[in-house]
């Protein structure tokens, strides 16, 4: 083509349009700068910042998160994003504008020619750069200044049409790389080639190099959006790296197309003419685009090769947000549907099929109810009353319990209240997969003579298919007014899960001053030969009763009190004038202060709790089966009011406690053999700390924790963690639990 018909070519209008046709059209040598600079470099930024963050990596739904954000990485990233910004502006995409200008004026310019020719003019570009920061920090300064100046939209508006008069200047890219010229000369030349069509130009290179590509990357968002799992993290990162080197040929072609587009109208032949000479020669190559894709590809296919593969064996956990997949079943929201209580989770079982059933139980509905999960993932859950029409009926009664049963199935504790007893009384239920009925000839097992009960229970297994339910209900003083000081502790002993016969049995009476305020302060389990042990936490005064039995009958019971009762005002007496304050106090967190049981093979109790006294989660070991005397770690420290933690004994008889991190907004598992524990954090809350938590094991073995995410815009979250793969391999990213 004659010069004259490529400036009559290249003077049409419609220059957006033209350039992404042209883009589209030659896309391969457009890329190929990129592939031959871009790929190795962002493969070993890759390995660098992984390298760098290794420590602070946890892989969830197979996907890569950061728990932290130290200093050093931050200093990692920040250089990469330089070097790489750096490189990106002062050789690649000259190079591109370059090899663009080629094909615009019929010049096939070889990749590599085209980047020694970028490489020249680097010192140029560089400076070039420079400018445009400088450029950019004046125009952050002045819109900083009219903010302080006027308000807020003003700010807006001037920063806008600063930055929109800015944009011109892009046209200095192909002064600098096409003609040679210096910075600054660069910069007058593409405002004075725009000065005829200044706001077209703009519009232009705002459409062209801004508007189109973030609109491409937004798309990426919505389409990505819906993946989960392996099929976000392949396409995800394979797909963004993808796009970010796509955007500049686009961007380049478009802005050398605008700048030639301009020299053409001004029918400047003799700068057109120098600008077709100056472009670099080389022998022409046949454009390869398989290898040019594949290259393209290698960065995000290495990066989820690390994720998948995990060769640096990162944490890995798997985790759902219950509500998320609740409401995707239009029944959820029905009238009448079993909703959700985040503020009511007591306890997570496993089910025999590999999925697990969180027990949850308000006192203000009339019954309790079961979210079944039917795997591990929980991609199906179900939410269900423990009975029928439970809905119907509401009333304060006291907190129910469940266990489970050898076959999986769970045994829950029904209260009821008719109109011939004045108070409560329970029943015990139980649920399978389908439903949930009454146990076939049980009986009522326990009352409560008070329609405001203050009564706790806690429910375990016998050996050979018993029952063991633990209560603890308050001693009335005969005055309405005056707080109890006194609670009775009954053990009530049934042969069958059913309590066709059951045998009550008051085993102790203790000092109390507010033991009946949290639902969680009482546990029970089931030690080596069917004896039953009860740990009891005071959740005003953090006093502590172990109840043990000598035989499987009860007969012989031990009661210890292996913490005594601590004040938070030591200067006060426990019977001075403000002890009903305390007690009203205690009902603002008394649900936080918690308890969880565990007996070892050996006999002696293993107990985590939450203190009420300053809200320190701590490890109890006792070193005799009553726990006259016991040894305390302290996981989390004093000043929190954290969540009372989740105890359970894995296969190996180790300890594993979840519980909250407040300081760092962590979930945590401490693994412990004895008082000499490890923790590591198993996830980030996405919104804040919630007030309960709950821990099983699966069926192979894995921790399975339970917990309330708060702060969120749609409430409060219940979300279901499973770590992957314990024991952690690398010791390096945990740290001992402080004493």
């Amino acid at each position: 083509m004659e010069r004259d018909e490529l400036m009559e070519w290249m003077g049409r209008f419609g220059v957006l349009r033209r350039g992404y046709g042209n883009a589209v059209r030659h896309l391969v040598p457009l890329l190929t700068p990129g592939a031959l600079v871009l790929v190795p470099l962002s493969l070993l930024s890759t390995l660098i910042l992984i390298i760098a963050v290794n420590d602070q990596v946890i892989v969830v739904n197979r996907w890569p998160e950061l728990m932290d954000v130290p200093v050093r990485v931050l200093a990692v990233w920040a250089a990469e994003v330089l070097v790489v910004g750096l490189v990106m502006a002062v050789l690649v995409f000259p190079a591109v504008v370059i090899v663009a200008a080629g094909r615009l004026l019929g010049r096939r310019v070889p990749p590599v020619a085209a980047l020694r020719a970028a490489a020249r003019r680097a010192p140029a570009m560089l400076a070039l750069a420079g400018l445009a920061v400088l450029t950019l920090a004046a125009i952050a300064a002045v819109a900083i200044g009219v903010l302080l100046a006027t308000e807020q939209l003003w700010m807006w508006v001037v920063g806008t049409l600063l930055f929109l008069a800015a944009m011109p200047a892009l046209l200095a890219v192909p002064g600098v790389v096409l003609e040679g010229r210096s910075p600054p000369a660069a910069v007058v030349r593409a405002y004075r080639l725009s000065a005829r069509w200044i706001h077209v130009t703009v519009f232009t290179l705002v459409i062209g190099t801004l508007a189109l590509p973030l609109l491409a990357v937004r798309a990426l968002d919505w389409g990505v959006d819906g993946l989960t799992g392996l099929a976000l993290t392949v396409v995800s990162s394979t797909a963004g790296i993808v796009l970010a080197f796509l955007v500049t040929p686009f961007q380049a072609m478009v802005v050398a197309r605008q700048f030639l587009h301009h020299v053409a109208v001004l029918q400047d032949a003799a700068a057109f003419g120098d600008i077709v000479e100056r472009l670099p020669d080389g022998p022409p190559r046949p454009a390869r685009p398989v290898p040019v894709l594949a290259a393209l590809l290698l960065p995000g296919l290495v990066f989820s090769a690390s994720v998948l593969v995990n060769p640096l064996g990162w944490p890995e956990v798997a985790e759902t947000y219950a509500q998320d997949v609740l409401r995707r079943d239009p029944a959820y929201f029905e009238e009448g549907s079993a909703r959700l209580d985040w503020d009511g989770l007591r306890a997570v079982f496993a089910g025999p099929g590999g999925g697990v059933t969180v027990f949850t139980d308000s006192v203000f509905d009339s019954a309790s109810k079961l979210l079944t999960c039917s795997d591990v993932s929980c991609t199906r859950l179900a939410n269900r009353w423990t009975e029928k029409n439970a809905d119907l009926r509401r009333g304060t009664r006291p907190p129910a319990a469940a266990t489970r049963l050898p076959d999986g199935r769970l045994l829950v504790v029904k209260w009821e209240q008719t109109v011939r007893v004045r108070g409560w009384r329970a029943r015990l239920v139980i649920c399978d997969a389908q439903r949930c009925a009454d146990a076939p000839g049980g009986r009522f097992i326990t009352q409560v003579e008070d329609p405001y009960p203050r009564s706790n229970v806690a429910l375990a297994v016998r050996p050979g298919g018993g029952v063991v339910l633990a209560q603890a209900t308050e001693v009335p003083t005969g005055d309405d007014l005056a707080p109890s000081a006194k609670e009775t502790f009954s053990l009530i002993m049934c042969d069958d899960v059913a309590c066709t016969r059951p045998r009550a049995k008051q085993v102790a009476r203790v000092d109390s001053r507010a033991f009946v305020k949290a639902p969680q302060s009482l546990a029970v389990a089931m030690g080596p030969g069917g004896r039953a042990v009860a740990v009891r936490l005071d959740s005003l005064t953090d006093a502590m009763h172990v109840i043990s039995c000598s035989d499987p009958a009860c007969d012989q019971v031990r009661v210890t009190r292996p913490i005594t009762p601590i004040w938070r005002d030591l200067r006060r007496a426990p019977d001075s004038g403000d002890f009903e304050e305390r007690l009203d106090e205690s009902d603002d967190y008394g649900d936080q202060v918690g308890v969880s049981l565990a007996v070892r093979a050996d006999g002696r109790p293993l107990i985590a709790y939450r203190s009420a006294v300053g809200g320190a989660v701590r490890l109890l070991d006792c070193r005799t089966p009553d726990c006259r005397a016991a040894d305390s770690r302290t996981l989390a420290p004093a000043g929190v009011e954290h969540a009372a933690p989740a105890l359970v004994l894995d296969r190996s008889g180790r300890a594993l406690v979840a519980y909250q991190d407040l300081a760092h907004r962590r979930l945590m598992l401490a693994t412990c053999t004895g008082l000499d524990c490890t923790t590591t954090a198993v996830r980030n809350m996405r919104h804040g700390p919630g007030p309960y938590l709950a821990m099983t094991l699966d069926a192979g073995g894995r921790p399975v924790i339970v917990w309330t995410d708060v702060g969120s815009d749609s409430g409060s979250e219940m979300v279901i963690t499973v770590p992957l793969n314990l024991p952690w391999p690398h010791q390096s990213r945990s740290s001992r639990a402080a004493q």
